[in-house]
């Protein structure tokens, strides 16, 4: 028979003894050694494993440290492997259940502590005239702390009982007792400990998401919808500056460079709103602050895809990569160090200083614009018509012979018009908008392999000519990255021969007759 845990919770400042008063009578308590115990919560930065139903946390209890892993709402027992110091990539864990567990969940994320919590046990069995143990109770007065160790408050104290197996009725009649008699009386502990510890701290799991979540009103005024937009966006680029600075992870950067995209994205798409002078200053800056941290990405993605460009090679060619490898991490950290300079930089302060002044300008009643005033609904449906009439007419432009360059403004505008639709969505029937957004995003992804496969190529044989001149590369390096330009240079002829298949998926009736109606006389209210 499985064991029964009920958890239950009770006031901070009830005197301990209360509980242990009332237990006195049927059963005789053994008390055990008091302890305390940290539990460091864990989560990735975009809160996969909340995402996915979990709690992680590195458990101090004595002198040893657990990882455990648990469900959200109890549904499935913790799995739990000892680890000898703080977490950090999933895939950097030792074998072992939790890893297995959230390593597909966390994917490229760095595991990051979200809140801490103290917990002084006072522990007892209950026993019968035997000495036969029935239940261990458990409690539990907590307090929690942020990451850095400010307290930010004592938490209500929690009372674990855990019937020994065959003894559930024990469990249920001490239950009972507790709920009759203890002033005030306790309540079921509905919520995981980490979510009253994230409240304590005036924090909320979840708290934080790359994705686009503004609800529009259609009838807005164009000036106020964008504003809310580009402040959201804002927020976003902030919330991943010092990740970003310290290279906690690749996703930090790569959610700013996204956050900028958009915000270049609607001053430069969505005209005659702001004042056109300040609108062309902020592009110019924004574009700076693209510029610079481009660099790096692209050697993140470099270094995130190294494996498979290892295997792409015959097995004897694989360890001739090494030293390609070794490179690109120099490389790197020459360009990490960059971009942690620039967003130091007093022109980096001036722009979020003057944006953000921007940003909090009140709006002017009777605005000179011309599309200020206007509902953002009609401004929307305008952009998004114009920009989808460019990607429509550049795309059937294209022939096998066409240059490469003219893919790549095509996808520049498909950029710029997936932004926008994005950046709207929740002026369309979400239905209709995410089938749209989803076949656009298809094109782009066969356009972005087939620039980027042309690139990479280029950027190797780049890097092969350097490491000849610095000596850092024989013989068997530069023929095995000369394989790999020529892997690459025949993936990305194929993807270019495949292009007029995926532009006539784009192109068939039934969505461009979606585009139509969705854009010119849909109702936005509509379910």
């Amino acid at each position: 028979m499985s064991d029964t845990t009920i958890e239950l919770q009770i006031p901070h400042g009830t005197p301990i003894e209360r509980v242990t008063d009332l237990l006195q009578g049927p059963y005789r308590p053994v008390l055990a050694p008091a302890e305390t115990v940290t539990h460091l919560f864990y989560d990735t930065f975009d809160w996969a494993i909340f995402h996915d139903g979990g709690v992680l946390e590195f458990r101090t209890q004595r002198s040893t440290r657990r990882l455990v892993r648990s469900s959200l709402d109890g549904s499935s027992p913790p799995v739990s492997q000892t680890l000898a110091g703080e977490p950090g990539f999933a895939s950097d864990l030792p074998l072992g259940p939790v890893r297995e567990r959230i390593l597909e969940i966390c994917g490229i994320r760095r595991l990051l502590p979200v809140v801490a919590v103290e917990s002084h046990v006072t522990a007892f069995r209950l026993v019968n005239d035997d000495a036969d143990s029935l239940l261990r109770v458990e409690i539990h007065e907590q307090s929690a702390r942020t990451p850095g160790g400010d307290q930010c408050g004592p938490l209500g104290i929690r009372i674990r009982l855990v019937a020994e197996p065959y003894h559930e009725g024990v469990c249920r009649e001490v239950e009972g007792i507790l709920l009759d008699r203890l002033v005030p009386p306790p309540v079921a502990a509905h919520t995981a400990l980490l979510t009253d510890a994230l409240a304590a701290c005036g924090r909320r799991p979840g708290d934080y998401s790359s994705k686009i979540d503004d609800r529009l009103d259609p009838d807005q005024r164009a000036d106020e919808a964008l504003e809310a937009l580009l402040r959201s966006l804002f927020q976003t680029l902030l919330a991943n500056l010092d990740g970003a600075r310290n290279h906690l992870d690749t996703e930090f950067l790569h959610d700013l460079r996204v956050a900028t995209r958009r915000t270049r994205s609607v001053l430069g798409q969505v005209k005659g709103v702001f004042p056109s002078e300040r609108v062309e200053d902020f592009k110019v800056r924004f574009a700076w602050l693209q510029q610079v941290t481009g660099p790096l990405r692209d050697l993140d993605v470099y270094l995130l895809d190294f494996d498979r460009y290892r295997e792409a090679l015959p097995s004897r060619l694989r360890a001739c990569l090494d030293p390609v490898h070794a490179f690109l991490l120099l490389r790197q950290a020459e360009e990490q160090r960059r971009v942690a300079d620039a967003l130091g930089s007093p022109a980096f302060a001036a722009l979020t200083s003057e944006w953000q002044a921007f940003l909090d300008m009140p709006l002017v009643e009777h605005p000179v614009e011309p599309n200020a005033a206007r509902s953002i609904k009609s401004v929307a449906d305008e952009r998004i018509r114009r920009m989808a009439k460019r990607v429509r007419r550049e795309g059937r432009a294209i022939r096998p012979d066409s240059p490469a360059t003219d893919l790549h403004e095509l996808r520049k505008s498909c950029k710029k018009l997936r932004y926008l639709m994005e950046l709207f969505q929740s002026l369309y029937p979400r239905a209709k908008i995410a089938r749209l957004i989803k076949l656009l995003k298809a094109l782009l992804d066969h356009l972005g392999l087939v620039q980027d496969l042309a690139v990479q190529a280029e950027h190797l044989l780049d890097w092969a000519k350097q490491m000849h001149r610095e000596g850092s590369a024989d013989t068997e390096t530069l023929l095995a990255m000369g394989a790999l330009v020529g892997q690459l240079l025949g993936r990305q002829a194929q993807a270019r021969e495949a292009f007029a298949e995926v532009f006539d998926r784009y192109l068939h009736d039934e969505q461009q007759a979606l585009f139509r109606a969705l854009f010119d006389t849909a109702d936005p209210r509509s379910p």
